[in-house]
């Protein structure tokens, strides 16, 4: 029969009672219509209504305009405009579509949660009541007629308006068989993002806390903020982990932590908090918080692995010619040498800075910086020499400009100076005020060669000559914020090694080394980088194991290495004149569809600057294989080669489907120390997917899951 759709004036003349009372415009497509003499509208074949965001599919719809009620003959749909899905053989709606009765109908929320029930009720355009409801986000067939799980009810009211779920003499069933019996639940229904009530709770087991479950708890407060309670109850343990969340016009705030109190150690806790507020005129104020109870608790319980606490509060401002911060910060270690020596360690550290760009010079051109700042390092210990406490005040100016000359040369010039007044005190190798001047001037040749093959690949061949000179003078000054010189291809050709200000090389230098880089479409790009630093007029300066100690540094060889989209290499090599490699680098990444897998290796002499006497080498491995479309497992390791045994070791086991996901992780951290031991962790946690706020959809399955 071929479809048509009614002029309007037929539409109007026949449909004008529920246009009338829906306050609204209607529409509806059929096969055929006929209006009878008593006023009763038959609508059959491939019939669709249209009103507002909604809309009706059936085989019939019969208006009677003396009971003013439409009576549908299924199969029937209607698709709200939120997503929602309701299935039916039979229905009795108002004209609007918004009150009624559907008999052996189903919901579909958000094309996960289904439920089915006898009979479904609409009243009042806001509340579905629903009779002896089966509910699931499984997908089920007559070959498994049975979904993995399901929530058998009574009855459920879904209140469209809050977008909630209430279920009356409910109980949840896993395959078929009843394992939870619920008087009163309430969820959100998927479409909700944030929604007040329990989350999935959690089976751990963890060596020295014994078998344990986790009940997280999320309350909303508000449109913009919330916090996750999470009780933790073992035979060992009672703790309250939480999350607080809040976003606010001009800022954020952000803390996780917990309280607890168990046979270990009694009372203990930690909280780790982040907050950032945008202030007037372009300012950022940012505050972070990390406090610990005792050295072992963050590694026992697994929350961190830090080893060092930083809290600090910090004030910047980015601008398109000046840059501004003020930060203030204090350390905390938990490191088992450290703590015996910590009044020793700095624990308190004051900065502030300004950066600006100065005027052009008429003659010389190029661009130039001024940078003025200050500095306070305190540390507890009232000692002479172990317990220094240095200030710094002082201010900069730097000049560059680059050309081209001659053949393709890429000449850069550059001029600095800097002047400092150091206060020391605690410290009677070194007289309590000090001053120092630290003018520098470089020249940096580039001679880059470029060519592009006839398959569309790109090489770049680029020498680089870099000869810095600089002369401090004044007095020899204590390294705080320098300590630890970096030797790398980012600081290969940079005027300093020093990380800090307080570092100045000296002397003249030469910086020699060239890179090579090549990408092929579509195919694999390439970089490497080889290089040396000389010092022209004596030793470098810096410290043993920095890979910069003597009168030329070692050899560094860096390079990277990417295939497609799916393999990244990155690796650094220091070599000593007899080739010897006194440290290495390597980090990997690759996955594919099914797999992934990130290593990462370094081996590195012992450097006493970095207080570190010993020869460090670690391997660590992590990845996950998708076994099945619904398994996936996963695995990391960490060796340390020096220890000759494992550091950590870990495996997981995954399975996700369309209404499912269960995890199960088996973890052992060998670390020891007095204060925290080896331990075992076992996760076991089972989600049902499609079920509130957020859907948390799973991949789609066959039949039965």
């Amino acid at each position: 029969m071929i479809r048509r759709l009614l002029p309007f004036m037929a539409l109007a003349l026949t449909w004008a009672a529920t246009a009338a009372l829906a306050q609204a415009p209607a529409a509806l497509i059929a096969d055929s219509v006929t209006v009878d003499p008593s006023g009763r509208l038959t609508a059959t074949g491939d019939v669709e209504v249209f009103y507002e965001d909604t809309r009706l599919s059936a085989a019939e719809v019969i208006y009677d305009r003396a009971t003013d009620r439409l009576t549908v003959v299924g199969p029937i749909t209607i698709v709200e405009a939120d997503g929602t899905v309701l299935l039916a053989d039979e229905a009795r709606l108002s004209p609007g579509l918004r009150d009624g009765l559907l008999t052996s109908a189903r919901i579909v929320l958000d094309q996960q949660l289904q439920l089915a029930a006898n009979q479904i009720a609409r009243v009042g355009g806001r509340y579905v009541t629903l009779d002896r409801v089966v509910a699931s986000s499984c997908r089920v067939c007559d070959e498994n007629p049975r979904p993995l799980w399901e929530i058998r009810a009574r009855r459920v009211i879904q209140d469209m308006q809050e977008r909630r779920l209430y279920f009356e003499g409910a109980s949840l069933r896993m395959l078929g068989v009843p394992v939870l019996y619920l008087p009163r639940l309430r969820i959100p229904d998927p479409t909700v993002d944030r929604a007040t009530g329990a989350l999935i709770p959690e089976i751990q087991s963890v060596s020295g806390l014994s078998t344990g479950v986790k009940l997280p708890y999320f309350i909303a407060l508000g449109d913009h903020a919330d916090v996750t309670l999470t009780p933790y109850i073992s035979a060992v343990t009672a703790t309250l982990e939480f999350r607080y969340r809040q976003e606010i016009a001009n800022g954020r705030l952000d803390a996780v932590g917990a309280l607890t109190n168990d046979d270990l150690e009694g009372a203990r806790g930690y909280l780790f908090a982040n907050a950032e507020y945008q202030l007037p005129r372009g300012f950022v104020a940012t505050a972070q918080a990390e406090l610990v109870s005792d050295p072992g608790y963050l590694f026992l319980y697994d929350y961190s692995e830090k080893d060092r606490l930083t809290n600090e509060i910090a004030v910047t401002r980015v601008r398109a010619k000046d840059r501004f911060r003020a930060i203030a910060t204090e350390f905390r270690t938990l490191r088992e040498d450290d703590i015996p020596i910590r009044d020793e360690l700095p624990d308190r550290f004051l900065e502030v800075s300004y950066l600006r760009e100065a005027p052009r010079l008429a003659f010389f051109g190029g661009e130039a910086t001024v940078r003025i700042d200050a500095a306070a390092l305190n540390r507890p210990s009232p000692d002479d020499i172990v317990g220094r406490d240095v200030s710094r005040l002082g201010a900069g100016y730097d000049w560059h400009r680059e050309e081209v000359i001659g053949p393709g040369i890429v000449a850069r010039a550059e001029v600095g100076v800097r002047a400092d007044v150091f206060n020391v005190g605690q410290d009677s190798t070194f007289p309590t005020t000090l001053t120092r001047v630290a003018p520098r001037a470089a020249v940096e040749l580039r001679w880059p060669f470029a060519r592009t093959a006839a398959n569309g690949a790109r090489d770049l061949i680029e020498p680089v000559l870099r000869i810095d000179l600089s002369e401090t003078g004044g007095d020899a000054v204590p390294l705080e914020d320098s300590r630890v010189a970096t030797f790398d291809e980012a600081s290969l050709f940079r005027p300093s090694r020093y990380p800090g200000i307080d570092g100045a090389e000296d002397g003249t230098r030469a910086a020699i080394g060239v890179t090579w880089r090549r990408e092929t479409p579509g195919a694999w790009r390439g970089e490497l980088t080889a290089g040396r630093i000389v010092a022209l007029d004596g030793p470098l300066g810096f410290a043993e194991g920095t890979g910069l100690d003597g009168d030329s540094s070692d050899w560094l060889l860096a390079g990277r290495l990417s295939l497609g989209d799916n393999l990244w290499v990155a690796s650094r090599a220091l070599l000593d004149d007899d080739l010897a490699v006194t440290l290495t680098e390597t980090r990997l990444d690759w996955f594919n569809d099914r797999a992934r897998v990130a290593s990462s290796y370094v081996q590195a002499d012992p450097a006493p600057a970095e207080d570190r006497l010993e020869e460090l080498g670690e391997w660590s491995l992590e990845g996950a294989y998708g076994l099945t479309d619904n398994w996936t497992a996963s695995a990391d390791w960490r060796y340390d080669f020096v220890a000759g045994r494992a550091a950590r070791a870990g495996f997981g086991l995954d399975y996700v489907n369309e209404c499912i996901r269960v995890a199960l992780s088996l973890s052992r951290r060998f670390a020891t120390s007095s204060s925290v031991t080896p331990t075992t962790d076992f996760g076991f946690s089972v989600s049902l997917l499609g079920v509130g706020a957020g859907g948390n959809r799973g991949k789609t399955s066959t039949c039965g899951g």
